[in-house]
């Protein structure tokens, strides 16, 4: 089964019969209109604080995804104005980060992100909690985990984790490589209310951007809505913002260059919470992080 089909299956059953239809009469729109709030939640009463609280990070290479969504994570557990419970997950199952920045050891045998997707553990004993945020991340796994993750069962159990984190946190992080011709990171862009698409100043970032929108499309995901784009790494806070209108996509937030942020990340550190540097722009760096939070439960609907 591929990417499309297994994703646009609940899709095609639900709107077959009125697809299929040569008269879309009244009554065919409104069972229409009912089908669509059904789907989207909105006949359901929300009980979270943050209704869409399920948010991917993503960038083509190297732009700073998984350093932002350490600080995020912190940001957003440790805020005395918000104090939400996070989950972070790192769907990087070759090479993860987020086990390096939370100081949080590889163990071969223990049960994990890994051993969960393919049905060896619970949900429970593949978490690692880090203060207030749960992690769930690959233990020195290689090149067949990553294949097995692939298969149809750990998608399934992926999307059940998923829904089940949604309701159990009021925030869920995931840290995602730009793989969307991998079923696992697909699923992730699928199922996440808000993509944040990490920009650094290489003129990659910006080339590939409507790319990586019509490719996510092709499968179903709605890049057209929820995607935002973060500016990271900049030396300069000044931007054009030509490419946003010829893209017509929101920037969430800009965050500046600082060489402390990645010796802070080489020690093993989130910078906000333990990262030393008199800069401005290391300052203004733990700023925006506390800036791009607070944008992104928002985004959310933060009630």
């Amino acid at each position: 089964m591929g990417i499309f089909d297994k994703l646009s299956k609940t899709a095609k059953d639900k709107f077959g019969e009125i697809e299929n239809a040569e008269n879309f009469s009244q009554s065919a729109q409104i069972k229409a209109v009912d089908i669509i709030k059904e789907l989207s939640g909105s006949t359901t009463e929300q009980t979270k604080k943050i209704p869409d609280n399920v948010i991917v990070f993503t960038s083509t290479s190297g732009a700073g995804a998984s350093t932002l969504a350490a600080n995020v994570a912190y940001a957003a557990s440790n805020d005395p104005k918000l104090k939400l419970r996070v989950a972070l997950i790192d769907l990087n199952i070759m090479f993860p980060a987020q086990n390096i920045y939370f100081e949080t050891k590889q163990e071969l045998d223990l049960p994990d992100l890994v051993t969960y997707l393919l049905g060896k553990s619970t949900l429970g004993d593949s978490i690692v909690n880090k203060g207030n945020i749960s992690l769930m991340f690959a233990d020195n796994k290689e090149i067949m985990d990553s294949i097995n993750c692939e298969s149809d069962i750990a998608i399934d159990n992926f999307t059940d984790m998923i829904n089940k984190l949604r309701s159990l946190y009021d925030l869920v992080i995931i840290d995602c490589p730009m793989k969307i011709d991998h079923t696992l990171c697909n699923t992730a862009f699928y199922l996440c209310d808000q993509i944040y698409l990490v920009w650094d100043e290489g003129l990659s970032s910006i080339a590939n951007a409507e790319k990586i929108r019509r490719n996510m499309a092709v499968t179903g995901i709605d890049s057209y809505t929820k995607m935002h784009i973060i500016l990271n790494k900049r030396t300069n806070v000044k931007y054009t913002d030509f490419p946003f209108k010829k893209l017509n996509i929101n920037l969430a937030g800009i965050l500046p260059f600082d060489p402390a942020i990645i010796d802070s990340s080489l020690k093993s550190q989130i910078f906000i919470e333990k990262g030393a540097s008199k800069s401005e722009n290391a300052n203004t760096f733990a700023h925006k992080i506390y800036e791009l939070t607070n944008t992104i439960v928002r985004n959310g609907g933060l009630i």
